[in-house]
């Protein structure tokens, strides 16, 4: 409930957006109701915070699955195949150039 009433108060925000933007926040507010029922443990005073936490973490496991799959098609484009460790642990976080 709290996921709903929160996430209508950003109607007002997705009116005033291109048509084309306005699919990806509909499409971000989607990782919001996914994983908020995971953040929602967070002890948190400010009620966006879960929410916002929800989006984050939907965002960035997007991240990592395009980068395993970028690794991928990296490696078969060099006429090799990818092994398992490559894919799966590409590099730490803090390690990554990006750019």
């Amino acid at each position: 409930m709290v996921v709903e009433a929160e996430t209508a108060k950003l109607e007002k925000f997705r009116d005033f957006l291109p048509v084309d933007d306005r699919l990806v926040f509909h499409d971000l507010l989607l990782e919001c109701r996914l994983y908020a029922p995971y953040a929602s443990v967070m002890a948190s005073p400010v009620k966006e915070v879960p929410l916002l936490i929800s989006m984050l973490f939907g965002q960035h496991k997007r991240i990592l699955d395009l980068e395993k799959k970028i690794v991928t098609l990296e490696t078969i484009m060099k006429g090799n195949r990818p092994s398992q460790s490559s894919v799966v642990q590409d590099s730490a976080p803090e390690q990554r150039v990006i750019g």
